[in-house]
């Protein structure tokens, strides 16, 4: 596993939803807030709400001072904080929604909305949706805050994503510079090759990307192809997998990559091929990350951009929500949960509390205020979210039901057999392509 979220999500989190499970599992994690059962009330404003989410580095602190700010603003809600790291989290989440005993407020993402709309475990939110400034968001991000003609999803930020995740002290080390942001494929292999060869085979180029949905959905729209096409439907054909897994099994069987035994054990941020020292770059889900990865290691890190399929291709990198935010239809205390939503959207000191750990605020207004203060690795991210944003970005698709299951258990299983050598490139596209009709219905 790299840093981007995928494989550690099991087949659980998926069946929970469809069956009532036996009871509810509570949020175990590091730190305060951790029990189980809802405390939300009847509309009444002074109830607790459960306020669940993940996050990796710091992300987590940051949020939490923002929602102690919130507590302390007239007329909040107390909140109750139950969070934890990626790894884990949608089993748990999916546990407490089947057993009728959601948190009031959820983080959640792209995989995963359509399949919590159709199980009606999402409150709409079109009453509220001036409140959350749904309707004054870029289209680029705005198409997966509503499903089926209604607003379900409010969003704290965005992020340029994929993130390319450049450790520029192994690279000054060996006497190499970081490429700039109009990169290709090949040249991205001949980048990691030079790593590795440099280093006298001691370092990486990169982790290995292969068994994640977001570098997949990059190097697909550098092809013009798409992850999912009309109604349910696979958007790429078996050639396209084919050329996206013989990428990653040749830059592993040359040391452009680390190998698959790094990759299965490299869970969270902590354990990423760049963070201990194992590779010269990684991915991560979005920009986001860049800070909070950096602090985990004393080398400097930096940001690019993923590479594009050449000349006349669509750019490797987009913008996307950084994180996805539902509010539970079971929840006594919807008008608490929105104004909480509300408070950390649109309020400033909020949003420098945050930094950029739930991504670039959306509304130009705090972002302005963000960036009047922003140096050293959040400038960076502002500026490469600035750079992206002026390039046009894609609108995003919303996935449909069964897109969780594909795309973050077969995918990686497929990358990680083919990696340990128990299956044929080959092979392992007819799997998925055999997954993906039994998934997506």
């Amino acid at each position: 596993m790299t840093s981007f979220p995928g494989p550690q999500v099991s087949r659980r989190s998926l069946l929970h939803l469809g069956a009532a499970a036996a009871g509810a599992a509570a949020l175990t994690s590091c730190s305060r807030g951790l029990g189980g059962s809802s405390s939300s009330g009847g509309g009444d404003a002074t109830r607790t709400l459960e306020f669940m989410f993940w996050g990796e580095g710091d992300q987590n602190k940051k949020l939490i001072a923002a929602l102690d700010l919130y507590q302390k603003s007239e007329g909040a809600s107390k909140v109750n904080p139950q969070y934890s790291g990626f790894s884990g989290y949608y089993d748990k989440l999916a546990t407490r929604v089947a057993g009728g005993n959601p948190p009031d407020v959820f983080q959640i993402h792209l995989p995963y909305l359509m399949e919590y709309v159709k199980r009606q475990a999402v409150q709409p939110l079109d009453q509220y949706k001036d409140d959350l400034g749904l309707g004054a968001m870029p289209e680029y991000v705005a198409t997966t805050t509503q499903a089926d003609g209604k607003y379900y999803f409010a969003l704290l930020g965005a992020a340029t994503q994929p993130a390319i995740i450049v450790n520029t002290t192994k690279l000054k080390a060996l006497g190499l510079a970081a490429p700039g942001t109009d990169w290709t494929i090949d040249q991205y292999k001949a980048t990691m090759a030079e790593v590795w060869g440099k280093s006298g085979h001691k370092l990486a180029g990169t982790a290995d990307l292969g068994g994640s949905p977001i570098a997949l959905e990059s190097f697909l729209r550098g092809r013009g192809k798409a992850l999912f096409g009309e109604g349910s439907a696979l958007g790429f054909g078996e050639d396209d997998l084919a050329a996206w897994l013989q990428l990653w099994q040749d830059l592993r069987g040359n040391g452009s990559a680390v190998p698959m035994a790094v990759t299965a054990a490299a869970s969270g941020f902590q354990n990423d091929p760049v963070t201990v020292g194992k590779a010269a770059y990684t991915g991560t889900a979005t920009s986001r990350g860049l800070p909070s990865m950096q602090s985990l290691t004393k080398d400097a890190l930096s940001l690019g951009t993923f590479p594009s399929g050449g000349p006349g291709s669509q750019p490797g990198t987009n913008i996307i929500p950084a994180g996805w935010f539902a509010i539970s239809p079971k929840s006594k205390n919807i008008d608490g949960a929105v104004s909480m939503l509300k408070f950390l959207t649109s309020n400033a000191e909020a949003a420098n509390l945050m930094g950029l750990a739930r991504g670039v605020p959306i509304p130009e207004d705090i972002r302005t205020t963000v960036s009047k203060s922003a140096t050293g690795l959040n400038k960076l991210v502002l500026e490469n979210y600035a750079l992206v944003a002026a390039q046009g970005p894609a609108a995003l698709q919303m996935y449909p039901p069964g897109a969780s299951k594909l795309l973050q258990t077969s995918l990686p299983n497929v990358n990680q057999v083919v990696g340990f050598g128990k299956s044929t490139v080959p092979q392992a596209v007819a799997k998925f392509f055999s997954d993906a009709k039994s998934a997506l219905k």
